[in-house]
């Protein structure tokens, strides 16, 4: 009977923690969407989404790093912090996630770090497939285009 119960509390948990994951990633897509239309809407997005990943940062993912890593670095829905994000986007990538080459790209553009910025983009631009979240980069000069991210 205590073998099924720690069974049961094991999948309700991981359950739990797909369901909140599920919810702050699409309150993070939501506030992606609303930037430019409804900047005040997008950042009530961002702020639901960094609670519920406040709920599971025990049980941490890329994606989850990925979040908190665009989130501090471009202030959404938290106060914008360039070391933060560098620290999420460098657990991000430890776990697997190459698309945060471009993200890594773009802070080290925004904090003058030209040569990190080049090496970073220069193993995304490697990834043929990588480069698509890399086009608003502008390669050459080392400048963000727009400020998309």
């Amino acid at each position: 009977m205590q073998k099924l119960f720690i069974i049961l509390l094991f999948f309700t948990t991981l359950f739990g923690i797909d369901f909140t994951f599920t919810k702050a990633y699409q309150n993070f897509n939501k506030g992606i969407k609303l930037i430019k239309q409804d900047p005040q809407q997008a950042q009530e997005y961002f702020q639901k989404a960094y609670i519920l990943i406040q709920q599971i940062k025990n049980h941490p993912s890329s994606q989850v790093y990925y979040m908190l890593g665009r989130m501090y670095c471009n202030g959404w829905g938290i106060k914008q912090n360039l070391k933060k994000a560098e620290k999420y986007f460098k657990k991000a990538l430890a776990l697997g996630n190459q698309r945060v080459n471009c993200c890594i790209a773009r802070l080290y553009i925004k904090m003058h770090k030209n040569r990190l910025a080049r090496k970073y983009l220069n193993i995304a631009i490697s990834h043929k497939n990588l480069y698509i979240y890399c086009k608003d980069i502008d390669i050459k000069n080392l400048k963000i285009k727009k400020d998309k991210q």
